[in-house]
């Protein structure tokens, strides 16, 4: 009778433990963006990016400070010419003054540095996503290539048999029956080797993660399906707006300009101003002290002919910069047409297609009215078509990366 109130307990606990255990299917899956927000949270590029705005911010801030003071303290000893001898002491404090439109030309050349700073961060930070979200991509496409290859040999296996139930019954040969089992084996191996393709993708996903990842590794979306073709003066308004390549050839080109500025207004001379004092046996001294530097020999010509020089160049690499961005921008603008076209092809005549002849292969199969050959056929064609399908949204993810590249990773035509 006691062991009753002990089963019970059990009982509970059991159910209590079971009831705090979630499936892997039951997970909730890894999404893209949930994958973007982990890697640029984890990845030793995330630090790069810091570092590269801590750099910016550093530009700034050293573009606005003043020259430090100089401080100078003297001390000897002397003697009166018919007197006892004695120590004499001075110091003294000076002060560079720069001059007001120098000072401001070089503030406007550190901001220009530090938006270059900002836009190679940016640029880094666009790289890394689309490289997460092309990695997140091949691991979808090399998961849907083995349960295509796995629907693919469990149809091998059902016809291997059902031929050779026929052939025991005499209504099929043998020689069907070894084909069958032939075409099982293949579908066997292939799908063995699309499932090593996928566990090595999903190896690089979890070593490009920076941090573990659950086991088993559940992912939520899919690859994009068929897209409306972008604008194209659209793609050239953002990329004229937001691409960091095309925007820090723009700031080196204006910092350039700014340090040309600087460079012409530096033949006014800075202002040095001093503070002294001092002491000596027969007296003390008090007083200020101007220097300014006179620009006799023309030193400045050389560094303001070097400063537009640096100008120039900068202003035909920012032209350069712009150039190629544009041409490269049409290329994927086009290739992403072409994919997107191929891709609704496929899906919406092709497949279809595709498997109504095989339905058809397999009822006619069944009733004997045609033969094993026919339905082989029609069994590789859809098997291949589906993976025509399936490469061709791959190669639309890959050709919206290249896009998203240029004009920003966000990019999705039609929203």
């Amino acid at each position: 009778m006691s062991s009753h109130p002990c089963r019970a307990s059990f009982t509970s606990c059991f159910a209590l433990a079971s009831s705090l255990v979630v499936p892997a299917s039951a997970q909730e899956g890894l999404s893209v963006e949930s994958y973007v927000e982990t890697v640029l949270r984890s990845h030793p590029g995330a630090r790069q990016l810091t570092a590269l705005e801590a750099a910016a911010a550093a530009e700034r801030k050293a573009g606005r400070v003043w020259p430090d003071p100089v401080v100078a303290f003297t001390w000897d000893k002397a003697r009166l010419l018919d007197g006892p001898e004695g120590t004499e002491t001075g110091w003294s404090i000076s002060q560079t003054i720069p001059w007001p439109g120098a000072f401001s030309a070089g503030k406007k050349a550190a901001d220009r540095q530090a938006e270059a700073l900002r836009a190679e961060a940016t640029a880094a930070r666009w790289d890394l996503e689309i490289e997460v979200r092309t990695t997140f991509a091949r691991l979808l496409h090399a998961r849907s290539a083995a349960g295509i290859a796995r629907e693919a040999e469990a149809d091998a296996q059902a016809l291997k048999e059902l031929t050779a139930k026929r052939a025991e019954l005499g209504e099929s040969r043998e020689v069907d029956r070894i084909k069958t089992e032939v075409e099982w084996l293949r579908e066997q191996r292939t799908r063995r080797a699309l499932e090593r393709e996928a566990d090595a993708a999903e190896a690089i996903l979890r070593n490009l993660a920076g941090e573990p990842l659950p086991r088993p590794l559940v992912l939520s979306g899919e690859l994009p399906r068929p897209l409306p073709p972008p604008d194209p003066e659209e793609l050239l308004a953002r990329l004229a707006r937001s691409n960091p390549r095309l925007l820090a050839a723009r700031a080196v080109f204006r910092r350039e300009a700014a340090l040309a500025s600087v460079a012409r207004r530096g033949r006014v001379p800075d202002l040095d101003v001093t503070w002294f004092r001092g002491e000596e046996l027969d007296k003390a001294a008090n007083g200020f002290e101007l220097g300014i530097r006179i620009p006799l020999w023309g030193a400045s010509r050389g560094q303001i002919a070097r400063a537009e020089a640096a100008t120039a160049l900068a202003e035909a690499g920012e032209a350069r910069m712009r150039l190629d961005l544009t041409s490269a921008l049409e290329r994927a603008r086009q290739e992403l047409d072409v994919a997107s076209a191929q891709a609704d092809i496929l899906e919406s005549q092709i497949l279809p297609a595709a498997r109504r002849s095989l339905e058809l292969a397999r009822l006619s199969y069944q009733e004997g009215e045609t033969s094993l050959l026919d339905l082989l056929d029609a069994q590789r064609t859809y098997r291949e078509t589906e993976r025509e399908r399936l490469a061709s949204r791959l190669a639309l993810a890959q050709a919206l990366a290249e896009v998203q590249g240029l004009i920003g990773p966000d990019f999705i035509p039609g929203r």
